[in-house]
């Protein structure tokens, strides 16, 4: 039977749309309308014959008969476990499997592969069964079709550098869009259209929601306002790191939950998870972030540890896993972790390993209750295809970004985070730099009476008995931490033996 296709215009105002529809109306025709904004000739041009062809052809095919229409109960008696299972991927086209990351059986559904539960499976099938009157119980219907996932078992990977979007897929690598495929195996879609960038597109007069938000959220300064997109970015897949994004002396409703759900936004709902720092540390909870490319810590608690868990997951090293009824393993879990809170994580780590990672970014700004917009989330959702062009356009050079990320760092906001969370931070920054080790003497705890101003320990001694810090660290741990800790500073510490044998050092 002959099917009438209507080849519509995709206008930004719809009017294309609306057209189409009305024509299919009144004579039962199938509107085919481009994936993007523009018409079929732009696709052609684009993309050439065959891509074009292609994706007409799929507008104009008709539904597939269910294998199901045609069988008898003798004929599924007759069939072997296997048979069972091939027919049931037949009649669901082909569009059930399970994703490379994880064990739950997924369908293919509007370019995305969304989880399906076994009891709306377990119904599916009991109906396929009434409609062939064949007799069925719930454990009949597991011995008749088996376990379907290791028939619809998958291949690839997930294609964590793809952003979905309702009519197609942005590759955040090469810049270019392309229509949903099975083998992108995402396992959600924005519920909006990507759109073709415009003539002198820019953030402030095409996405001005976001641009409101992150000058607010940056409080007027021009690095931050450059650091923070990036730092949303990698949500996105982009490379590890341990993303801290904390405000210590200032109450909630700075902005910071808004860069949290930006970040869910590239990289995917079903592609992040939340979870608390304790999850991270213990093997047993950890096995609930596997799979997962973003990892939010949201309004983080008080916390303070040694982090080997999140050292190690954003080091790219493989940890123990030890889910519950089953066996432990080992494995590489490839993340971000943005941690959103109120009061700063307090890292006992003096090896490096934490700071070397970890970017804090602040928000210095409480916006009042009468300028909030509930509504804000909603808005910069319909930005989004220009608030990716302008970061993949921004950031093309992976080099600056990184830059970019390293000046953060060791910015004065970020030490001052770092100053109010660790007491050592914080004394190290009294320190004078001098160009020659001709400073303070180390000292030691025997020496009486204490001379904070001749011996370095002594001094670090009388500065956390001033600040009523009960926990202080012995003369071997604090010689091993001071050099670790001037580098949060970009200094060196300078040492030589005096006559008596004693270090001298100095800040260089």
């Amino acid at each position: 039977m002959a099917r009438l296709l209507l080849a519509a215009d995709n206008d930004r105002s719809g009017t294309g749309q609306t057209r189409a529809a009305e024509a299919a109306t009144r004579t039962g025709g199938t509107p085919a309308l481009p994936p993007t904004e523009g018409d079929w000739n732009d696709v052609y041009g684009r993309e050439g014959a065959d891509a074009t062809r292609a994706q007409l052809q799929a507008f104009s095919q008709s539904p597939q008969p269910s294998p199901f229409d045609t069988l008898s109960d003798a004929d599924l008696k007759a069939m072997s476990a296997s048979e069972k299972a091939e027919l049931l991927a037949e009649h669901y086209g082909n569009t059930l499997a399970v994703p490379p990351v994880g064990e739950e059986l997924c369908r293919y559904t509007r370019g995305a592969w969304q989880v399906l539960p076994h009891r709306q499976l377990s119904r599916e099938i009991a109906a396929l069964f009434q409609k062939v009157r064949a007799p069925f119980s719930a454990a009949g219907i597991k011995q008749h079709f088996g376990h379907p996932q290791a028939d619809g078992a998958a291949d690839g990977r997930p294609g964590r550098r793809l952003i979905g979007f309702r009519n197609g897929v942005f590759d955040t690598v090469s810049g270019q869009f392309s229509v949903h495929r099975q083998a992108h195996w995402l396992r959600t879609v924005n519920s909006v259209d990507y759109t073709p960038p415009r003539a002198g597109e820019n953030l402030a007069d095409h996405a001005p929601h976001f641009w409101q938000w992150l000058t607010r959220a940056a409080g007027g300064q021009a690095r931050q306002a450059r650091t923070y997109p990036r730092g949303a970015l990698y949500g996105a897949g982009q490379p590890l790191r341990l993303a801290a994004v904390p405000r210590s002396d200032r109450p909630g409703g700075s902005g910071k939950s808004v860069m949290a759900a930006i970040a869910r936004l590239l990289a995917g709902a079903d592609n992040t998870t939340s979870a608390t720092i304790d999850n991270l540390e213990s093997a047993r909870e950890r096995a609930s972030v596997v799979g997962f490319s973003l990892i939010l810590l949201p309004d983080q608690e008080k916390w303070s540890g040694d982090g080997a868990g999140i050292k190690a997951i954003t080091g790219g090293d493989a940890v123990a896993i030890d889910p519950k009824y089953r066996d432990a393993y080992a494995a590489h879990i490839p993340a971000v972790i943005l941690a959103v809170n109120n009061n700063p994580m307090q890292f006992s780590d003096r090896s490096g390993g934490v700071s070397r990672r970890r970017v804090i970014l602040t928000f210095p700004e409480t916006i009042p209750l009468a300028e909030r917009d509930p509504q804000l989330l909603d808005k910069i959702t319909q930005e989004l295809a220009v608030i990716v062009r302008h970061l993949m356009q921004r950031f093309a050079n992976p080099n600056e970004a990184r830059t970019l990320l390293q000046a953060q760092q060791s910015s004065d906001e970020a030490l001052t985070i770092k100053r109010q969370a660790d007491p050592l931070v914080d004394f190290c920054g009294y320190l004078t730099v001098l160009g020659t080790p001709e400073g303070m003497m180390i000292g030691n705890a025997n020496i009486t009476p204490p001379n904070p101003r001749r011996y370095l320990y002594h001094a670090y001694l009388s500065f956390m008995a001033a600040r009523g810090y009960q926990h202080v660290m012995n003369l071997t741990a604090f010689g091993l931490a001071v050099p670790q800790t001037l580098k949060e500073y970009e200094h060196t510490l300078l040492k030589r033996r005096t006559k008596l044998g004693y270090p001298k050092p100095t800040c260089g």
